[in-house]
């Protein structure tokens, strides 16, 4: 049987079809390409952000596992109002939760994999250490970040060096990644909860006014979560439970009839509900930019066996907490800033709301179908309910699917629309809104279509998708 892979770079993709071709399997070839993209994409994910996983062992019901790191014991109201703020603030050592990614990857691979972290971590370190070409998206995200993070110790020198944002076709060596990617393929995951990663992290997040302790990454575990199923086009769509955006993905689905020609007002209506019910309302949350101003990136493989592996990882905002932790080579996460976006108080020790939402689709008897995803902060169940009426309702392949035009709600509720979209005949004006700094999201698909495994890979990120036959 073939297998595929795709994710947002080209990189990242060639090392896990390499990984498949050597006889890893989905997970092992998913997670090799995470730890290439916490090189080459560390504006949107990295050693100090978090990670969902969604497998789909061939016949049996997808499990889910939860990497997503909780909010500091620290992290209290009080404490936020003896540092004079009435809130989270966006970026900086406050808004740093425990970072999951590396402990969800390490247990990925006990549980489902073939493989280790270092028999893994090869391409990353060779990646890191000899260097790799800045695609548009970094290009994009340092210039926008340069003037926060050019002064950072870490993050300066390699993003914005002598001042300067670094711009596509540049190249980026990052030689303390390199680093602690030889610590952790030597020592595991434990090297950053318990081991000699984790006091320069705790020093870094304080010496900035954090709140992360020892004892909070040290109470760190990756957890099996639950998810939540609907029934649609004759196939079953799963997605993660709360503290996700999954349920809106689920409650817009419900909502939607899915059969051609589809009703573009009634699935824009859906989604919005969906949203709001699920607590994720961009309209509720004012006319203004996403407080991160970043992404998120996913990684889609399904195997020769027909396994599938649905990978999301992230640290929040264009480079995090705009913090960056010299021994991890960049920055840790500003998942806590989730609180500030949806006005909620803090629970100490608790995990915060995420964005980031993987996703698969079986038919009635757990077959697999697809496995899915979307970067784009508020913009992922969207695109997400978009891609599945495609593909199940409108019966496209997954390149055309990801290629087909989408809307998007935009905070404060006004609607953003690609050219070519049938919702355009009703709101002409919404073709002339800007989509903001998340775009109409990035999407990676991989499974079944007419009888063959296919995958698809999003331009508007510079998407890159292969088939091993």
């Amino acid at each position: 049987m073939p297998a595929a892979a795709a994710t947002s770079d080209p990189v990242a993709t060639a090392v896990a079809v390499d990984v498949l071709r050597g006889g890893g399997n989905a997970v092992d070839a998913a997670v090799a390409a995470a730890l290439v993209l916490y090189v080459v994409e560390p504006q949107s994910a990295g050693v100090g952000g978090d990670a969902f996983l969604i497998v789909v062992e061939p016949g049996q019901p997808p499990v889910a596992l939860d990497g997503a790191g909780a909010l500091p014991l620290g992290l209290t109201t009080a404490a936020l109002t003896a540092d004079g703020l009435d809130s989270v603030p966006v970026r900086g050592g406050r808004t740093a939760t425990v970072p999951g990614a590396l402990g969800l990857l390490e247990e990925a691979l006990k549980r489902f994999g073939t493989c280790s972290l270092a028999d893994l971590a090869g391409p990353a370190i060779t990646v890191a250490e000899e260097g790799f070409e800045v695609r548009p998206t970094l290009a994009a995200a340092a210039a926008r970040a340069a003037g926060e993070i050019g002064a950072d110790p870490v993050l300066g020198p390699l993003y914005v060096p002598d001042g300067r944002p670094v711009g596509a076709g540049d190249r980026v060596r990052n030689a303390a990644l390199a680093e602690c990617m030889r610590t952790v393929a030597s020592t595991g995951a434990s090297a950053l909860y318990d081991g000699p990663l984790s006091e320069d992290v705790v020093r870094t997040v304080a010496d900035d006014g954090g709140y992360l302790t020892l004892d909070d990454l040290a109470r760190h575990r990756t957890t099996e979560m639950p998810l939540v199923s609907v029934p649609f086009a004759g196939h079953v769509v799963w997605e993660l439970d709360q503290p996700t955006q999954g349920p809106a993905v689920i409650e817009a689905v419900s909502r939607i009839d899915p059969t051609p020609p589809i009703d573009w007002v009634t699935v824009l209506d859906a989604v919005r509900e969906g949203m709001r019910g699920a607590g994720f309302d961009p309209s509720a949350i004012g006319a203004r930019p996403s407080p991160a101003r970043g992404d998120t990136t996913y990684v889609a493989v399904v195997d020769a066996e027909g396994r599938g592996s649905s990978l999301i990882t992230s640290v929040f905002g264009d480079f995090g907490s705009h913090l960056g932790v010299p021994a991890i080579g960049g920055p840790i996460g500003n998942r806590a800033t989730m609180l500030r976006a949806l006005r909620l108080a803090p629970a100490p020790g608790a995990k915060p709301p995420h964005t980031t939402i993987p996703a698969a689709v079986t038919g009635d008897d757990h077959g697999l179908r697809y496995v899915l995803g979307v970067a784009g902060g508020f913009m992922q169940p969207q695109a997400q309910v978009q891609l599945l009426v495609r593909m199940l309702g409108e019966g496209m392949a997954p390149q055309e699917a990801i290629d087909a035009p989408r809307f998007k709600i935009l905070f404060g509720g006004d609607i953003a629309i690609e050219p070519g979209h049938p919702l355009l005949a009703s709101m002409p004006e919404a073709g002339a809104r800007p989509a903001g700094p998340e775009g109409f999201g990035g999407a990676q698909v991989v499974g079944w279509h007419d009888g063959r495994l296919q995958a698809g890979a999003d331009a508007r990120r510079g998407g890159h998708a292969e088939v091993v036959e």
